[in-house]
């Protein structure tokens, strides 16, 4: 699976607090945040399962997934001048997940009160933002259970779906069997 992460599958550095560089409901650590992502992804494959009528009984769920560290730009006054640094990157969340990672533009970095509007390059209209891209990846291994290759896609179809409207994973493509 390939998908831009929710925010509670991704936590921040240890100065989150004191800077205020947290997302709305992101977990504090990594454990926290991983226990969020296999709970997530363990439910929807069981509930999957269940929607098409498959026993779940003896049926292991193993997710196979690494939280990144993903910090928001300070919006602290009191932390750093109140300012991300030049060059620091930081998450851009939309919809509930991180979809992008922003470098706080060269010289002026952001600073709070722009941190807090998501107006990033402030008002300098020559200042350019560089966004990239951020993709994550997971899998899951089931255990215990024998399905057709149009079972494996329908659960496929299931496991997004649930994934996609419970837990705001945001997939960049198909989820692939093997």
């Amino acid at each position: 699976m390939r998908f831009h992460p929710p925010t509670a599958w991704t936590y921040p550095d240890q100065n989150a607090i004191t800077a205020l560089s947290y997302f709305p409901g992101q977990p504090m650590t990594q454990t926290e945040a991983q226990l969020h992502a296999n709970g997530d992804i363990e439910s929807a494959v069981l509930a999957g399962l269940q929607t098409l009528q498959i026993p779940t009984i003896g049926i292991t769920v193993t997710p196979s997934y690494s939280p990144p560290l993903v910090s928001d730009c300070i919006k602290n006054q009191q932390f750093q001048s109140g300012t991300t640094p030049a060059g620091t990157q930081f998450g851009y969340e939309e919809g509930g997940a991180i979809t992008k990672l922003i470098t706080a533009p060269t010289g002026t970095g952001v600073t709070y009160q722009n941190c807090v509007s998501r107006a990033y390059a402030g008002t300098a209209t020559n200042v350019v933002l560089v966004m990239t891209e951020f993709i994550q990846q997971a899998s899951v291994k089931i255990d215990g259970i024998t399905l057709s290759e149009y079972q494996a896609t329908l659960l496929g179809a299931k496991v997004s779906q649930y994934l996609m409207l419970n837990s705001r994973v945001d997939f960049v493509e198909e989820i692939t069997l093997s």
